[in-house]
C-alpha cells in the first residue's frame, strides 16, 4: 500500500505539470494590503527582450499576449448558450516592466470567474529573480476569456506609486511602488499602457491603450498597430458591474 500511495502521489504531480502562474492568494502583499500583490519576475514562458529604446518592444509584448491566451481557461471558454464566460475560464494578469538590462514580463496572476469577476493586477509591483521588488512596471496585460472587447475598468487601470503623504495613486507612466520613476534618454517619463489579449485562439485580437484613452489594435499582416479610437470610461452598474463598455469614438471595432 505504501508503495501505491507512493506512485498516486508521482502520478499526480507528473499530470499537474510545471507551475504556469499565480493565485492573488498566494502571493505577498505590501504593508499588508490585499489590492498591493507583489508578484515574481520574469516569467519564463516569455523571453526577455535585451533594448535600450525607450518604448516597449513588440517582441515582448507580444508573446506576452499569445502566452496568456494559452494559459488554462484564458480563450474559447465561452457557454454557447450563455454567451457568458464557462466555470474553467479565467482572465490573467501580468505586468511588464524594465530592468537596467532588458524588458520583462511578471508571472501571470490567475482569477477564476466568479459573476462578473476579473484578475487583479499586482499593483505590489513585482520581485524580479535577478534585481529585486525597485523595478519599474510599465503597464499591465491580461486577456478577457470570452473573447469580449475593452472594457470601462479596463481603461482606468495603471501603475501604482505611493505618495510623500502616504497614499496610492495610479500613474500614467512607468514606476517601481517606491517611486522611482522610468525616464528616456532626453529625460522624459516613459508613458504606461494596457494590453488586451482577445477573441478566439486561432484569430486572436491584440489591443494597446494609453491612459488617455486611445486604442490601437495589433495588424498581423502588415506587423504594426492601427489606431482604432479614443475611448471613455462609463460608470458601472447594477446588471454588469465590471463589464461596462467604455464610449469610443468611432465605434471599437
Amino acid at each position: 500500500m505504501r508503495y501505491l500511495h507512493v506512485l498516486v502521489l508521482t502520478l499526480a504531480a507528473a499530470c499537474s505539470g510545471p507551475r504556469r502562474y499565480y493565485l492573488h492568494t498566494e502571493l505577498p502583499k505590501l504593508e499588508g494590503n490585499l489590492l498591493l500583490a507583489v508578484v515574481p519576475g520574469p516569467w519564463p514562458e516569455v523571453p526577455t527582450v535585451i533594448s535600450d529604446t525607450a518604448s516597449i518592444p513588440d517582441d515582448l509584448v507580444l508573446p506576452t499576449l499569445t502566452g496568456l491566451m494559452n494559459l488554462p481557461g484564458a480563450s474559447d471558454a465561452c457557454d454557447p448558450n450563455t454567451r457568458r464566460p464557462r466555470q474553467d475560464a479565467s482572465e490573467y494578469c501580468a505586468a511588464i516592466y524594465r530592468t537596467p538590462q532588458d524588458w520583462r514580463v511578471s508571472w501571470p496572476i490567475r482569477q477564476v470567474f466568479e459573476g462578473a469577476s476579473s484578475c487583479q493586477p499586482p499593483f505590489g509591483g513585482v520581485d524580479d529573480s535577478d534585481f529585486g521588488r525597485d523595478v519599474p512596471v510599465l503597464g499591465y496585460a491580461h486577456n478577457h476569456p470570452c473573447g469580449s472587447g475593452l472594457s470601462s475598468q479596463d481603461l482606468s487601470v495603471w501603475p501604482m506609486l505611493k505618495t510623500s503623504e502616504g497614499s496610492w495613486v495610479m500613474v500614467a507612466y512607468g514606476v517601481s511602488p517606491s517611486g522611482r520613476v522610468l525616464r528616456d534618454a532626453q529625460g522624459e517619463l516613459i508613458p504606461a499602457w494596457g494590453w488586451l489579449a482577445t477573441g478566439h485562439k486561432s484569430q486572436p485580437r491584440f489591443y494597446k491603450w494609453n491612459q488617455e484613452g486611445k486604442v490601437w489594435k495589433w495588424n498581423e499582416n502588415e506587423k504594426r498597430w492601427e489606431f482604432q479610437t479614443t475611448c471613455r470610461p462609463r460608470s458601472s452598474s447594477i446588471l454588469s458591474p465590471k463589464g461596462v463598455l467604455p464610449d469610443c469614438s468611432p465605434e471599437m471595432r
